[in-house]
C-alpha cells in the first residue's frame, strides 16, 4: 500500500465522519501529503547527485582508458 492509497481510504472515512473526527482526519491527510512531497523532493535531489557522480565516474574512466580524449 502506498501513501496515495492511504489518503484515498482516509478521504472515504473523512467524507462519512462528523465533528472532531472529520477535522482530525483532514489534518492527517494533509500531513501525509506534505510528508510524501518532502520525501519525493529528497529522492529527486539524491537521484541527481547519483546521476552526476555516475557521469563523472564514466568520464574519468573513459579518459583513463583512452576511449575519451582529454580536453
Amino acid at each position: 500500500m502506498n501513501i496515495r492509497q492511504i489518503v484515498e481510504r482516509l478521504e472515504e472515512i473523512e467524507s462519512s465522519a462528523r465533528g472532531k473526527t472529520r477535522e482530525l482526519t483532514g489534518h492527517l491527510i494533509d500531513d501525509l501529503i506534505e510528508f510524501d512531497l518532502s520525501v519525493d523532493m529528497k529522492m529527486q535531489k539524491e537521484m541527481k547527485k547519483m546521476e552526476s557522480g555516475f557521469l563523472e565516474l564514466l568520464l574519468k574512466e573513459g579518459i583513463k582508458s583512452g576511449s575519451i580524449g582529454e580536453s
